[in-house]
Parts: structure tokens; C-alpha cells; sequence
């Protein structure tokens, strides 16, 4: 599986209704085409939000949000570092 990273910003800042919402549109569209959610970060400011997945491909993530209406700025493949002992 491939590390997947996708950006997210939003004007008005993200609620914590919208953001539910959001979660169960793209839930069972991300289990559809084979996509598992890692995480999510969100910024302070509520504006800018970043969630990775595990999936076979970039292409896959992209499919699963558009099936589910939610939109995106961009999805890019990454290699995760962590410190050791993590």
C-alpha cells in the first residue's frame, strides 16, 4: 500500500458539523475503492486540514472523494519519517 496525503482548505473555517458530515459522505466511498484513513490534522485556525491514507494509488483517493461530492486541493504520494521509538 502507498502513504497518500490529502490537502484540504476551507473558507469559512471548518465546523465540527461540517467536518461530521464530511466524515460520513467519504467514509464508505474511502472503503469502496480500497482506500484506509491513517489521520488527520487539522490547523488551529480551522482553515487548512491534511488526511492521510493508505491505498494502492493516488488515482483511488482522488475516486473515493469524488464519488462522495467532497472536494479536495490536491492528493500526493509521501514517505513517512518518525522518530525512533515511535
Amino acid at each position: 500500500m502507498t502513504l497518500l496525503v490529502v490537502e484540504h482548505s476551507f473558507d469559512p473555517p471548518l465546523s465540527d458539523e461540517v467536518y461530521d458530515a464530511m466524515s460520513r459522505r467519504i467514509d464508505p466511498c474511502l472503503g469502496a475503492h480500497g482506500v484506509r484513513w491513517v489521520r488527520s490534522l487539522l490547523s488551529g485556525d480551522r482553515r487548512r486540514m491534511i488526511c492521510t491514507f493508505e491505498a494502492a494509488d493516488a488515482e483511488a483517493v482522488r475516486t473515493a472523494y469524488r464519488s462522495a461530492g467532497e472536494k479536495f486541493d490536491r492528493v500526493w504520494t509521501a514517505e513517512s519519517y518518525e522518530a525512533a521509538g515511535s
